[in-house]
């Protein structure tokens, strides 16, 4: 499969497939267990977000996002389609799969969030060449953006910190977590979270894997280190608990689909007796 941005949007063409999106939800087909569409399902008056996200087996793959049209599933006798939300997904579809839903998740936000120009106020005009938007008041382009967020397991003896945010659901517990500012580095937004968020400071920083989220348009850096000093003291607003957690008392954590869920089972893993 080849990821590629194109906007010749050309209706009727049987090489076409959907990822079709209404209401922030992937429309997914339950008999033929799958997200890719073929165009009888396709609604193309109104359709106000498409893009081509990539090519696989010759066919042209797109995302549509049929909010505006008020997709009506039932309506249409396609009692096999259900809304899924992407979250849910990803216990369903494999890295693959998922990847590819994702980035149309990600590219509909942008075309939606980036259709006007910031400075006249007139759609943008697509430049095929560049993949970007711009506008002919002042030729800016605009690409597509990322949001790099940076997680890290913290250990300490034979304990991990692990910390409840105020958002998650009862009783999850995760790795600490915070978006890379403005001039810093990963490993600089590690330390200023970690001290921000429990107050202890942490060192022997040490990558381990990265995984693209698109809630909206997020890349999670996963790292390793170890704790230095200092004294547990939650925030109280964005982290209202966090503790040291043996293996053997783990709380609820994230499931291995997340690089969260990944970086604490490598702990495990690293640590069950023979």
């Amino acid at each position: 499969m080849h990821f590629k941005r194109f906007f010749d949007f050309k209706p009727n063409n049987n090489n076409n497939i959907f990822i079709i999106y209404n209401n922030g939800k992937v429309i997914y087909d339950t008999d033929q267990k799958t997200f890719l569409l073929d165009e009888s399902f396709l609604v193309y008056e109104n359709t106000s977000s498409k893009i081509g996200i990539a090519i696989k087996d010759n066919s042209n793959i797109y995302a549509v996002d049929v909010t505006e049209t008020k997709f009506p599933l039932k309506d249409q006798g396609y009692n096999s389609l259900v809304e899924y939300d992407l979250r849910h997904m990803m216990s369903m579809l494999n890295e693959n799969d998922l990847n590819l839903v994702g980035r149309a998740n990600q590219l509909l936000h942008w075309l939606k969030s980036n259709k006007h120009c910031g400075y006249c106020g007139k759609v943008k005009i697509h430049d095929e060449k560049e993949g970007a938007l711009f506008c002919s008041c002042n030729n800016v382009m605009t690409y597509p953006t990322i949001s790099p967020c940076v997680l890290c397991l913290i250990k300490k003896d034979n304990h991990i910190l692990l910390a409840r945010n105020a958002m998650f659901p009862d009783g999850l517990y995760s790795v600490l977590a915070g978006f890379i500012e403005t001039s810093e580095t990963a490993e600089q937004t590690l330390q200023r979270e970690v001290e921000e968020e429990v107050g202890l400071k942490v060192k022997n920083i040490k990558y381990f894997g990265s995984q693209s989220w698109p809630f909206p348009s997020q890349l999670m850096i996963g790292y390793e280190c170890e704790y230095d000093s200092g004294e547990i003291n939650v925030d109280g607003i964005e982290i209202v608990d966090a503790k040291w957690f043996s293996i053997d008392d783990l709380p609820r954590t994230p499931p291995n689909s997340t690089l969260s869920g990944r970086l604490i089972n490598s702990y495990i893993e690293g640590h069950l007796k023979p």
